[in-house]
């Protein structure tokens, strides 16, 4: 097999592995929304997205330094005890910040003029995290070993048991927001074992500290960046919390829900390319088929904007209750931004690839800034807008700074031209346009979507149909 069709086929069943659990979530959608007001959700989303946020600051970039030392380990041994180091030190770092939010987690978030009670949920999502971090490893581990296979299967069953855990205690057992985080805890309680039985013949438990001290060396610098990259992300949600209401907070992550499926496929994608970026660069070739990457991503990506976008008014009207059928308006304004902080992937990876990996750290810090600052002065005056533009605006300042810093000699006009053409077509069919069948915008709105589909096919000299033959018959 080919080193493109093993890279496609490793991006498609990734994919599969982190895009089937969210759709597994979606199928909940419609229940979860005449069981969960709109405050309820709101919660949910909150607790969910500081989850994500203690993941990066309990794993201080030590996953990086996995990915980029896997393959200049000397033999397998070397690699086993590698990882069996990193996941011990990882282990006890995250008991210590488990006892810290235990003992002074009320007091900071009663500071931060939170609406939401710690106990219980912040604490639920406290051990929530602690029990996702036994995952991290094994999972990097197989993404080296090119064998996803095993990755998306074990995603897909933990996105089936949460499914069934969430829908019988917030359905049969009317828990609520507390259901749905109970269930969350509980599946990743179960999956920490899963994931140290997998990883049982590629580990060799020990604690070197004099390793620790080298790779907390290459990995501390990536840090500051990495938790400003997740400030932004989620700093929107705490000022909503503390300025406007759990019902607008609801509302908003609501809109952010569908907007983030782009995510999930572009990170499920980026598992494959991100090894395959450390194992080339510098080779021959590699810009060029650098570029070949990019193309592809930014084609399915803006498919994805576009669809999702154009799409959201009509998925909100037949997925959820009225109370969250306005949250459609948002989702064109947030995408942008997960737009962004998808292609900036790739250059990050560029960058820390040429061991710039402070330049990341600023770019993350600057956006972490922008989302900040703008969002304390002008949210409390116009609202949920402001909350969604200006994610997207940090979100694309980052990537501009990525882009400009990476110094890659290729050409930007077409995903640029590119942007322009769905930007207008979003525009349109989401702001302009308005049609009260559901049936016949679902139509119109197809139809428009296939035209702009092979305009974006054109501008990015893309043939689908070629591609996806040509794949097959290799």
């Amino acid at each position: 097999m080919t080193d493109n069709k093993k890279l496609v086929k490793n991006t498609t069943i990734y994919a599969l592995g982190d895009i089937v659990p969210r759709l597994l979530g979606f199928i909940s959608f419609p229940i979860l929304t005449r069981y969960l007001s709109p405050a309820d959700y709101g919660i949910v989303n909150y607790v969910g997205t500081l989850t994500t946020f203690m993941l990066a600051l309990g794993f201080l970039c030590i996953n990086t330094y996995y990915l980029v030392f896997y393959y200049r380990c000397e033999d397998d041994i070397t690699r086993k005890k590698l990882l069996g180091n990193l996941t011990s030190f990882v282990i006890l770092f995250n008991v210590f910040i488990v006892v810290l939010f235990v003992l002074f987690g009320p007091y900071f978030f009663s500071l931060l003029g939170s609406n939401i009670s710690f106990y219980p949920y912040i604490l639920i999502g406290v051990f929530t995290n602690f029990f996702n971090i036994f995952s991290i490893l094994p999972s990097a581990l197989y993404r080296l070993l090119e064998k996803p296979l095993m990755l998306t299967m074990i995603n897909i069953s933990r996105g089936i048991i949460t499914l069934v855990l969430t829908l019988v205690l917030v359905v049969y057992f009317n828990y609520s927001a507390l259901g749905v985080l109970l269930a969350g805890l509980l599946v990743n309680f179960i999956y920490a074992f899963v994931f140290l039985y997998i990883s049982r013949k590629h580990i060799i438990w020990n604690l070197c500290l004099k390793q620790i001290k080298e790779v907390l060396l290459f990995s501390l610098p990536l840090v500051p960046g990495t938790l400003a990259y997740y400030v932004t992300t989620i700093s929107d949600r705490i000022l909503i919390d503390k300025y406007l209401s759990l019902n607008d907070l609801g509302i908003y992550s609501t809109a952010s829900t569908l907007a983030l499926i782009l995510n999930i496929f572009a990170y499920g994608a980026y598992k494959a390319f991100e090894p395959f970026i450390f194992k080339t660069w510098g080779t021959d070739g590699f810009i060029k088929t650098f570029e070949n990457i990019r193309n592809g991503f930014v084609y399915v990506l803006l498919i994805g904007v576009l669809c999702l976008s154009v799409f959201s008014k009509e998925f909100f009207q037949i997925m959820s209750n009225p109370q969250f059928h306005g949250a459609y308006w948002y989702v064109p304004m947030i995408i942008i931004g997960v737009y962004s902080s998808s292609l900036s992937m790739l250059y990050g990876t560029i960058i820390t690839a040429q061991s710039k990996t402070k330049i990341n750290s600023l770019i993350n810090i600057i956006g972490a800034g922008i989302s900040i600052v703008l969002n304390i002065f002008l949210l409390p005056l116009y609202g949920l807008v402001v909350a969604a533009l200006v994610s997207s605006f940090s979100m694309t300042v980052m990537l501009s700074i990525s882009m400009w810093y990476s110094r890659l000699q290729i050409s930007h006009i077409r995903p640029f031209i590119s942007i322009l053409v769905i930007s207008t077509a979003i525009f349109i069919l989401v702001y302009i346009i308005d049609i009260d069948s559901i049936l016949l915008s679902i139509l119109i709105k197809s139809i428009a979507i296939l035209i702009v589909i092979a305009i974006l096919s054109l501008t990015l000299a893309i043939n689908p149909i070629k591609s996806i033959i040509g794949f097959y018959k290799k």
